[in-house]
C-alpha cells in the first residue's frame, strides 16, 4: 500500500468524481482510477460503488475512510517532526476554523505563521463546529479552533477566551440608543438569527429560554456577516459575537444580560496525537496575550 493510493483514496472520497478529484491531485484520470484499483486489489474489498459517471464510499469504504485519514495524519506529523528538526522548512499544516473566527481571530495569526515559516504550507478550512471535531479525530486535521466544552470525548481543548453574544442594530433602529438591554426584553423584536445546527444559535437560543423569551425570527442565515448586513438595511436586529459586531463600527452594539450570553473559544486537538511543532507554534499566536488576536482572556 504506498501513500498516494491513500491520498488517491481519501480525494475521491471527498469529491466522489474520478475528474474532479484528477484535476486536485494534478494527475490523469487514468492514473487516477489505476490507483484506485490497485488499492481495492490489495485490500480485497469495493471500496466505492459505482453511480453513473459518479462515485459513492461503500459501508467497507467508509469504514476505512477513517483510518486513512488517521494514518496520512500520523505520516504528515511524522513529516513535520523531521521539519521541526530543521526549523520548519516544509511540511502542510491543516486548521479548521469556525465561520465567524475566520474573518476575526485568524488571519493575523495565519499572516504571522507564514512569515514566520514561509516554506510550510498552511490550510485554513471554514467549518462549523461538528465538522472541526469529526474532522480532527479522523486525522484530517492537525488543529482546530472553535467552542468549548466539545461534544467528543476525542478531542481535548486549550481555552483561548470567552466572548460574549451582543444586540446588533442599525443607528436608526428603536433600541439603537441602548447601551444595554435584559434578554426578556427580546419577546418582540424581529431577529435575524443563524440556523438551529450552528452551536452558537443552541447557545442563544437556551439563554432566550432561560429569560422565558420565545423569539420573533422573522430571518435565518448561516453567515454571522450576512446577519449583520441584512439588519443595516431594515428594522431586524441580529444576536452576534462582539468580535463580530466590532467589524460592523457603523451598527449599534448593544450589551445583554440576565443571563449574559458568553461562548467560550478553544483550541482543539485530537486527544493522544502527536502534535507538530507548526501546531504548537500557530496556536501559541492565537493565545490572549498574543497582541496579534485582540483577544482577553476575561471579557
Amino acid at each position: 500500500m504506498e501513500i498516494r493510493q491513500l491520498r488517491y483514496f481519501l480525494d475521491i472520497a471527498q469529491t466522489e468524481h474520478l475528474t474532479q478529484s484528477a484535476q486536485n491531485l494534478f494527475v490523469t484520470q487514468s492514473t487516477l482510477s489505476h490507483g484506485l484499483r490497485q488499492l481495492e486489489q490489495e485490500l480485497d474489498i469495493q471500496l466505492f460503488d459505482r453511480l453513473g459517471r459518479g462515485l459513492r464510499l461503500s459501508q467497507a469504504g467508509a469504514a476505512f475512510r477513517v483510518h486513512a485519514a488517521r494514518a496520512l495524519q500520523e505520516i504528515e506529523a511524522g513529516r513535520m517532526a523531521l521539519a521541526d528538526m530543521t526549523g520548519l522548512q516544509s511540511g502542510v499544516l491543516t486548521v479548521g476554523v469556525i465561520p465567524t473566527f475566520l474573518h476575526t481571530l485568524v488571519p493575523a495569526a495565519v499572516a504571522a505563521f507564514s512569515m514566520a515559516y514561509p516554506k510550510v504550507n498552511i490550510v485554513v478550512r471554514d467549518l462549523r463546529a461538528g465538522p472541526i471535531e469529526e474532522q480532527l479525530v479522523e486525522g484530517l486535521l492537525d488543529v482546530g479552533i472553535a467552542f468549548h466544552p466539545t461534544q467528543r470525548e476525542e478531542i481535548e481543548t486549550e481555552p483561548l477566551f470567552e466572548e460574549r453574544m451582543q444586540l446588533v442594530v442599525n443607528r436608526a433602529h428603536p433600541l439603537a440608543r441602548r447601551r444595554s438591554l435584559a434578554v426578556k426584553a427580546l419577546a418582540q423584536v424581529p431577529l435575524a438569527m443563524l440556523p438551529r445546527t450552528f452551536a452558537t444559535r443552541r447557545l442563544i437560543d437556551d439563554s432566550l429560554r432561560a429569560a422565558g423569551v420565545q423569539p420573533w425570527v422573522r430571518v435565518e442565515m448561516e453567515s454571522v456577516e450576512g446577519l449583520i448586513d441584512v439588519c443595516r438595511w431594515g428594522e431586524l436586529a441580529c444576536i452576534v459575537p462582539e468580535r463580530a459586531a466590532r467589524q460592523a463600527p457603523d451598527m449599534q452594539a448593544i450589551q445583554l444580560h440576565s443571563p449574559q450570553m458568553v461562548r467560550h473559544a478553544g483550541i482543539l486537538w485530537r486527544r493522544g496525537a502527536s502534535r507538530s511543532r507548526a501546531a504548537v507554534e500557530f496556536a501559541a499566536l492565537l493565545g490572549p496575550e498574543n497582541r496579534l488576536t485582540g483577544g482577553r482572556s476575561n471579557i
